[in-house]
């Protein structure tokens, strides 16, 4: 998938590859990769499903 990460251009297949701490991602249980995704603050982005375009945000 082509998405945009803090501003650059990246392709993945997971948000979590994008994230610190992402090989202990997928439980939905901690904070450490809570993102803004597409404007939707506070997501958890290991849970989220990834589409082409989606714009992810994690600095201020």
């Amino acid at each position: 998938m082509k998405v945009t990460f803090n501003g650059l251009q990246r392709e993945v297949a997971h948000a979590a590859e994008l994230l610190p701490g992402r090989f202990f991602c997928g439980i939905g249980v901690c904070f450490g990769c809570v993102a803004e995704i597409n404007g939707v603050p506070e997501v958890r982005a290991c849970r989220h499903q990834l589409r082409d375009g989606d714009v992810i945000r994690t600095k201020p």
